[in-house]
């Protein structure tokens, strides 16, 4: 089976190489981009992610509390995970209610186990 391509939208380049390698060395096939308008253009151009990851507060977007809109519409029926720094009331306070969100910092396994609780089984696994 082929690796699950796992789009990662993060505009620091830092945290964005490393949630890439750890997934690249975790089996999947990710691809980083740094902002709303270059996920557009990576769908324009044919892709389409298996699972998408995204920082809350990314450039291109109208605000956080209209990502996960924004990424249900660019990528339907894919599932999404938002990453955020942003403290939990803050992220109440600005009308996020996303369920499925990776608070940074992060242990690695956790990132590996929430991108992995996204996909569907892989076929033959647990066999």
């Amino acid at each position: 089976m082929s690796p699950a391509i796992i789009l990662i939208i993060e505009d620091d380049v830092h945290i964005g190489g490393l949630v890439a390698q750890v997934l690249r060395e975790a089996g999947h096939a990710p691809a980083l981009v740094r902002d709303i308008g270059a996920a557009q253009a990576w769908v324009a151009e044919g892709n389409r992610p298996a699972a998408v990851l995204s920082d809350l507060m990314v450039a291109g977007s109208a605000g956080p509390e209209q990502l996960s809109a924004e990424l249900a519409a660019i990528f339907p029926g894919a599932p999404v995970a938002l990453m955020t720094g942003v403290p939990r009331n803050r992220r109440a306070a600005l009308g996020v209610t996303h369920p499925k969100i990776l608070e940074k910092p992060f242990e690695l396994e956790m990132l590996i186990d929430l991108v992995n609780g996204m996909l569907p089984p892989r076929t033959g696994e647990g066999q």
